[in-house]
């Protein structure tokens, strides 16, 4: 029996936002799963664009409430999309995959998919999450995102969107149903294990200031951990902190 109950849209301006539009109603379900093709106005992290070719690529997003159950830590939420993505894409042949903190999804270095979760709180306790997911599929251009690939450019052959989308399916429902709440401390070491940059010098850009420093995982709480150059010091950043660069990026 599956966990989910999938809907499929021909087009949708965000995956995310069909959701929200849903939830004013108060017509949501727990376990809803909706997913597109074509999605023309999607979003990332801090609102940024996600570059999507018609027909090309995947968007999805699960909706899932809780009652008095519901993760501690919300981060548990994310880590648990990323490692169960890239257990999928590993099963299906995707090479050399990694997270890139907090939320993409990366394949040879290169940016194939990005997480977005965007959860609502009751009296200070997690209460419902939106759960969205965007990947590369077989995109063969990005005119404005140039760390950005596609399964067809990864590995030079096309894919069948649904059978990755099937992939997918298998390992989000022990991840974010069964699994979930009983299983973020070995989640987490999992995200760390495929952590990118870990225990290598990296570039980071804060406000204020371009700066180098160390990666050496990631907190229950999503925050980052870092060390100097030298191992001197340690820190934790989180988004509002700094961002993590691509090597060759620009400041």
């Amino acid at each position: 029996m599956s966990y989910f109950d999938i809907i499929k849209l021909n087009a949708t301006t965000s995956t995310n936002d069909y959701f929200k539009e849903k939830r004013i109603k108060r017509n949501c379900n727990d376990g809803e799963l909706v997913w597109t093709k074509h999605q023309t106005s999607g979003r990332g992290q801090s609102n940024k664009a996600w570059e999507a070719q018609p027909n090309k690529s995947l968007s999805l997003s699960i909706y899932r409430a809780f009652d008095e159950k519901s993760p501690p830590h919300p981060f548990i939420i994310s880590s648990a999309v990323a490692c169960a993505t890239i257990r999928a894409l590993h099963s299906i042949g995707v090479p050399e995959l990694n997270i890139k903190w907090p939320n993409d999804i990366l394949s040879c270095s290169q940016k194939i998919g990005g997480i977005l979760i965007e959860n609502t709180y009751k009296y200070s306790r997690l209460n419902e999450t939106i759960i969205g997911l965007g990947l590369n599929i077989n995109q063969n251009k990005f005119n404005t995102l140039p760390h950005a690939s596609s399964l067809l450019m990864i590995t030079e052959r096309k894919w069948n969107i649904e059978a990755v989308l099937n992939a997918l399916i298998q390992r989000f429902e022990s991840a974010l149903f069964s699994d979930l709440l009983v299983a973020e401390k070995a989640t987490l070491a999992e995200f760390n294990s495929y952590l990118w940059r870990k225990n290598k010098p990296s570039k980071f850009e804060s406000s204020k200031e371009a700066f180098e420093a160390i990666p050496l995982g990631v907190t229950q709480e999503g925050k980052l951990r870092i060390s100097s150059l030298d191992g001197g010091s340690q820190n934790t950043i989180d988004l509002k902190q700094a961002r993590m660069l691509y090597p060759k990026e620009s400041v």
